[in-house]
C-alpha cells in the first residue's frame, strides 16, 4: 500500500516556512484562532505577528482514487497599536512577496492553483489594541485517498 500525503498539512508547513520571512511580521508565525488572540490579554505576544486560522474546504470533485477540494486559509497579520495601518499595508505586500507565483510558493504534489479573494482589514477600535488585515488564500488541490 502507498503512503498518502496530507495535501493540507503539507500545505500549512510550507506556509509557515515562507511566512516567517515577512518583514516585521513574520518573527511569528502561528497556526492558531485569530478570535482567542484579539480576547487575550497576552503581553508576551509581539506587535506584529502572523496567525493562520483554516477556513472552509470544499469537496468538488469525486473519483474512486481521490478528491478535488478547495481550502481558505486565511493569513491574518495583526498588529498592536493605533499606529498599525501603515505597519499592515506595509505586511499585506510583504506577505504577496513571500507567497509570490502561480502557486504562491508552495511545491506540494497534488496542488492546482492558489488564489486570493478579497482581502479585509480593521484597524484597532477605541478600547482594543489590535488591528489586522486578513488575507484569505484558496488551494486547489487533488487529494489522493
Amino acid at each position: 500500500m502507498s503512503s498518502v500525503i496530507d495535501v493540507q498539512a503539507a500545505i500549512m508547513v510550507q506556509l509557515l516556512g515562507l511566512l516567517a520571512g515577512v518583514p516585521l511580521f513574520g518573527g511569528q508565525v502561528m497556526e492558531d484562532s485569530v478570535a482567542g488572540i484579539l480576547d487575550a490579554e497576552d503581553d508576551d505576544l509581539p506587535n506584529q505577528l502572523i496567525v493562520l486560522q483554516e477556513g472552509d474546504t470544499v469537496e468538488r470533485e469525486r473519483v474512486p482514487a481521490g478528491v478535488k477540494e478547495e481550502w481558505t486559509v486565511n493569513v491574518v497579520a495583526l498588529g498592536r497599536g493605533t499606529d498599525s495601518a501603515a505597519a499592515l499595508r506595509a505586511g499585506r505586500l510583504a506577505i504577496k512577496q513571500a507567497l509570490k507565483g502561480l502557486k504562491a510558493g508552495i511545491q506540494v504534489d497534488g496542488l492546482v492553483a492558489v488564489s486570493f479573494p478579497a482581502s479585509t482589514v480593521r484597524l484597532p477600535e477605541p478600547g482594543r489594541r489590535w488591528g489586522y488585515r486578513v488575507i484569505p488564500i484558496t488551494f486547489t488541490y487533488s487529494q489522493k485517498l
